[in-house]
């Protein structure tokens, strides 16, 4: 059997769904056969500007219709690319720069200073910036190259593309994933969610997460129509451009889900397209759950559970959730989950431990950081990986997952170690709250409740009686502290550690 390449998800998606809108933003509309012959001219323009397999593509830009043309050429010829947020500090971008060494950086001209520096080939979007004419290429000209006969490049086991997060030194990191990872996770996922053809689907995260991005590998794979949204429209217009684009599919996390709530508690806008409502990458209060299944009969929400190291882990299917409400699903098909006791032994079901993925989803480890890769990966005899995941919780006698918390969050304060999320959730039940963030104060001892309200801030005394009702009396905060939004990344998940510098500006 032929190894699984990325591109072969474009090649079929072309031949099966030719006519069928792709990509659409503003007044820009691509069709799946478009996107194909725009591909290989792209790639032809890469392979003309020195690119080859295994060369490192960066992609430094927000999310628009070029994005996913870009990296779908980069694979086409064998390179291994990288998104970046086109929000990215200068000392971090260059610090990717030093450890990937990139053959081409793709930047937006609003960020000049990027270019300072690169020994790389370098394409502007929205014009070359005049110091930069002679030397530099604009994104038109990439696009529209003639084509060039593409050699076939090798998938499987092969890199595909690195994802950059922060390690445990706070330096940047590449995950690094296959071909072969990508094809066996998307067609799990799949089997899963089940997106249809005829699906809308609504791109509001930054396609630098993983989680925005493969996005386009799910409709490459189903055939729906992609809007290319932004961050920024998950504020109050959310609901009407939802509604303006007939969206049938919104993929979220918790701020995101929180936003859409509150917005269509006061002034709701009919929404009879809303079919599915996928969240991960932080945990959704089960009141919220209970508020989108009310506010948004028709549509199906899926609680999910993934890292980067190896996309996704779990996922609750709609029908799941009242039996079992505090789950996140049961392990993806074709895949193990267990919680693992610090000596390493496999725990009986219900007994709290790490959480040990084993599967072809597992990534290949983190690009030039074999000491990183040891820590997190094991490499067994067979040739498989197992994901040390760093995340603690429990898998029940029926296999279905219970997440406790990540590492870096747990907490330890009045002498019990606790998870932010079960005291995150507890606020969420109040209907008054929208968002919530729990961190400990280490310099004062306390326990410190961030939250954000629909309106009037409510009572504390109020408050701290409905959460003691659900939480144990050393779980209770010391502090509420209210804000009119919390503080996102760039993921769009509540800012811990924007909060933490909160306190210190604080003191």
């Amino acid at each position: 059997m032929p190894s699984f390449h990325l591109q072969d998800l474009l090649v079929q998606a072309a031949a099966k769904f030719p006519e069928r809108t792709f990509l659409f933003q503003d007044e820009a509309v691509i069709t799946y056969e478009q996107a194909a012959f725009k591909v290989d001219q792209i790639a032809s323009g890469m392979l003309a500007r020195g690119v080859r397999a295994g060369d490192r593509v960066l992609l430094v830009m927000e999310n628009r219709v070029e994005l996913p043309l870009l990296t779908l050429a980069a694979t086409r010829i064998g390179a291994v690319f990288s998104v970046l947020t086109a929000q990215i500090m200068l000392e971090s971008f260059q610090r990717i720069v030093g450890q990937c060494e990139p053959a081409l950086v793709v930047i937006e001209a609003r960020r000049p200073e990027l270019r300072d520096g690169l020994q790389a080939a370098v394409v502007w979007l929205d014009g070359v910036p005049e110091e930069h004419a002679i030397n530099d290429h604009s994104y038109e000209a990439l696009e529209q190259g003639e084509r060039t006969e593409i050699p076939p490049s090798d998938g499987g086991d092969a890199l595909a593309f690195l994802v950059f997060t922060s390690g445990s030194t706070g330096m940047p990191r590449g995950v690094m994933l296959s071909h072969a990872n990508v094809g066996f996770v998307t067609k799990a996922i799949m089997q899963r969610l089940n997106y249809q053809e005829t699906d809308r689907l609504a791109l509001l995260l930054p396609m630098s997460f993983d989680y925005g991005f493969y996005q386009i590998f799910y409709a490459l794979m189903s055939g729906c129509a992609v809007f290319i949204g932004r961050s920024e429209m998950s504020g109050p217009e959310l609901p009407r451009i939802l509604a303006r684009h007939e969206i049938t599919i919104v993929p979220g996390v918790p701020t995101l889900f929180a936003g859409l709530i509150k917005m269509q508690s006061y002034r709701p806008v009919p929404l009879p397209h809303l079919r599915l409502l996928t969240n991960t990458g932080d945990h959704l209060p089960l009141p919220h759950i209970r508020q989108l299944q009310q506010l948004f009969p028709a549509a199906r929400v899926f609680p999910m559970y993934g890292l980067t190291e190896c996309k996704r882990v779990s996922i609750l299917l709609p029908e799941e959730i009242d039996a079992h409400e505090n789950s996140v699903g049961r392990a993806l098909d074709g895949t193990e989950v267990w919680a693992e006791s610090p000596e390493g032994q496999q725990l009986a079901p219900g007994e709290v431990g790490e959480f040990i993925v084993s599967g072809p989803n597992v990534g290949l480890g983190y690009w030039r950081a074999p000491e990183e890769t040891a820590k997190r990966y094991r490499s067994l005899a067979n040739g498989s990986r197992l994901l040390v995941t760093g995340d603690y919780g429990a898998v029940d006698a029926e296999g279905f997952l219970h997440f406790h918390a990540r590492s870096d969050f747990m907490i330890k304060h009045r002498g019990h170690r606790m998870s932010p999320v079960e005291i995150e959730e507890a606020a969420c039940r109040s209907p008054l709250i929208t968002a919530a963030g729990c961190i400990k104060d280490e310099t004062k001892n306390t326990l410190c409740l961030f939250l954000a309200c629909h309106g009037d801030q409510p009572d504390d005394a109020a408050l701290f009686a409905e959460l003691a009702q659900h939480l144990e009396r050393a779980k209770l905060p010391d502090r509420l502290i209210y804000l009119a939004e919390l503080p996102r990344t760039a993921n769009q998940k509540v800012d811990r550690k924007a909060l933490r510098a909160l306190l210190t500006q604080e003191a």
